[in-house]
């Protein structure tokens, strides 16, 4: 149990309309927010000049599955996040939350909910094999499932019995299934926008002839279908698009040129009416197109990366314009500009949406902590105000979860989950950086003590080097 602190002089951000409250004092005992008043005397911290926020909360990550874990946890806590979805679990890290042996450190977010096995060909080949897959990953306790490479039939078979065990239906649409049908059946959240082209199909004016000809012949990439050596699946996770074939490139060209705004209202406003989610992750579907970036190859913050991992993804760096032609790397930028296009038209037409990151696995240049950060930017570039972005990492979440009466806002009676800011977050959404201090379960860390957390984790990484051994699958 957390010691009493109070923090006195702050300015309170109000999560429902930006609205601030400066010169308050915010008083937390047993890692609850007790009371917020005027400020009654001397004492406690001094946080005059700053915003409290909610603690961010990462959507999508994949820290427990990462090659280390603490110091992926602990660099997500020293970058304000205080929550996080895990976006694939095992029956190990069931087995272990439910003994209270799961989190590796005490300096670390929140964990709110965590998925089993992910569906794909290998556990999910048939109608029959999803409903049992799913009737077992319910009874190790998996608060969600999550789909994302299976047949139309098993997809949809296994969001109905995910839908009759109250269990949230989440993940990627395979192009094989479409979007509109799958948000109507109940899918839950969409992540990565798809991935790929499967929500713009949903946008095109060609939309018809596409699917029937998807229909007819199929993908032939890479499917999951059965065992897969650990490091060939950690580098197709890593960089996906890399045994991409040249007619599905040719295919995405066509949607993009065949995009409709009024069809893509229409979809917006088919999401809102089904109570779809859509968790973008704009900074994964960048990494994934722009493998070679020298901006991701030469980043500075590549040194809280174990050194196996960073390898890797320099491998994949070097293999990728040798892999992708010219036409095609052309092709995957302007998915990925088009991508970026749908979030203010989804916004402007009421879908939900959450702010993850993808970090924590294997997914290319996708740092824990940090790739959040990456996501708030590309998010105003893509048209979002600030208030929207905070509320995708804060108060979206609480109402995703159920949870609005602990989390999503700085009120009384609510978990003690915190970041302080130097600067207005509603007035930038750059400001989202400025982390002054975290109160994580009513335990303050003020920027020395966060540096401290970002110091250790280089360190750990620089003297261990940590093999690139992974919990489960690496991610997706």
């Amino acid at each position: 149990m957390s010691e009493p602190l109070v923090l006195n002089g702050v300015t309170v951000v109000d999560t429902r309309d930006g609205s601030l409250t400066p010169g308050m004092s915010i008083a937390i005992e047993g890692g609850k927010i007790a009371r917020i008043a005027a400020p009654a005397g001397d004492g406690g911290v001094d946080a005059r000049g700053t915003f409290a926020v909610p603690g961010y909360n990462d959507f999508h990550c994949h820290p427990l599955n990462a090659a280390d874990p603490e110091g992926s946890l602990a660099l997500m806590l020293a970058n304000g996040i205080t929550g996080f979805r895990q976006m694939n679990g095992t029956p190990e890290l069931l087995e272990a939350r439910r003994l209270g042996k799961l989190m590796p450190g005490a300096d670390a977010p929140e964990l709110l909910e965590m998925a089993g096995e992910i569906l794909t060909g290998a556990n999910a080949s048939s109608v029959d094999a999803v409903v049992a897959e799913i009737a077992k990953q319910q009874s190790q306790g998996a608060d969600f499932i999550k789909v994302i490479d299976v047949r139309p039939e098993v997809f949809f078979a296994g969001l109905a019995e995910s839908t009759r065990r109250n269990l949230r239906y989440i993940g990627h649409l395979p192009p094989t299934v479409n979007v509109a049908e799958a948000a109507t059946a109940g899918m839950r959240s969409i992540e990565h926008l798809g991935p790929k082209d499967a929500v713009l199909l949903g946008c095109s004016t060609e939309e018809a002839a596409f699917r029937e000809a998807i229909a007819a012949n199929p993908p032939a990439g890479p499917r999951i279908s059965g065992p897969i050596p650990a490091g060939v699946m950690m580098r197709a996770i890593a960089s996906p698009l890399m045994a991409t074939p040249p007619s599905e490139f040719e295919r995405y060209q066509r949607v993009i040129d065949t995009f409709s705004d009024a069809k893509c209202r229409a979809l917006a406003a088919h999401f809102t009416a089904c109570g779809t989610w859509h968790v973008p992750t704009l900074t994964r579907i960048r990494t994934m197109s722009l493998v070679d970036d020298d901006g991701y190859r030469n980043d500075p913050k590549l040194r809280f990366v174990p050194v196996s991992m960073r390898q890797m993804w320099e491998e994949l760096a070097l293999e990728f314009p040798q892999r992708i032609a010219p036409a095609a790397r052309e092709t995957l930028a302007r998915l990925f500009a088009q991508l970026c296009k749908l979030v203010r038209p989804f916004k402007s037409a009421g879908v939900s949406m959450l702010a993850g990151s993808d970090s924590g696995g294997t997914a290319a240049w996708c740092i824990p902590g940090f790739g959040l950060h990456q996501e708030f930017d590309l998010l105003a570039e893509a048209g979002l105000t600030p208030l929207e972005i905070l509320q995708m990492t804060t108060r979206n979440g609480a109402e995703f979860l159920g949870r609005t009466a602990s989390m999503g806002s700085v009120e009384a009676g609510k978990d003690a989950n915190l970041v302080l800011l130097s600067a207005n977050p509603i007035a930038s959404a750059a400001n989202l950086h400025e982390i002054a201090g975290v109160v994580r379960g009513g335990t303050y860390y003020d920027a020395a003590a966060l540096a401290a957390l970002k110091t250790k984790t280089e360190h750990r990484v620089a003297a261990a080097g940590f093999a690139s051994k992974a919990v489960g699958p690496p991610c997706c």
